[in-house]
């Protein structure tokens, strides 16, 4: 991607995230956004067709880098040590942690929570080769590990504890050992 259109699409993120913490994510105007963002109301329209197209490209933006890091998560060691994969995650979290509490601030929080755990399952369970008919209990396990971790995360925020979080993910994880 040229980097003017990375630079610009960063700018137009974390000018949504910073506005989304100020106000209502349906109040926030495009004049706002531009201004913000330090862009021209012309170059918006360049890159997205409207606020809700740009609104969710950057729901997609934080989407994608936790599906990024689901298809490193394997069943079988997340079953027999949790460690490297909670590591791996709050590593990610961690470069991440002001985002996720402007985020967490947003009206679109909770909706956009739900939609990142289906879909973090979804595709923990196809990359492990796992359907729901055939696989039921692993995907049921799945389910409530990822509602559990997320939550553990973004609860306390702005409070990020990487080394105590770690403990208790590690230990949820482990007590309920997936099989």
């Amino acid at each position: 991607m040229d980097r003017r259109i990375k630079r610009t699409r960063t700018a137009v993120f974390n000018a949504m995230l910073d506005l989304m913490v100020e106000k209502d994510a349906s109040k926030i105007t495009v004049l706002e956004l531009c201004k913000r963002a330090d862009i021209n109301k012309s170059t918006f329209y360049l890159h997205y067709k409207s606020m809700d197209d740009c609104l969710q490209a950057c729901f997609q933006t934080i989407m994608d880098g936790v599906i990024d890091i689901s298809k490193r998560v394997r069943y079988d060691d997340i079953r027999r040590d949790p460690s490297r994969a909670v590591s791996i995650l709050l590593d990610e979290v961690e470069k991440e942690v002001e985002y996720l509490y402007k985020f967490k601030a947003s009206s679109i929080c909770g909706p956009a929570i739900k939609v990142l755990k289906e879909n973090l399952v979804s595709c923990i369970a196809q990359n492990n080769g796992f359907s729901i008919e055939k696989n039921y209990y692993e995907i049921s396990a799945i389910t409530f590990s990822v509602a559990g971790c997320i939550d553990a995360i973004i609860e306390p925020l702005p409070v990020f504890k990487k080394d105590e979080l770690s403990a208790v993910m590690c230990s949820m994880l482990k007590s309920h050992n997936l099989d």
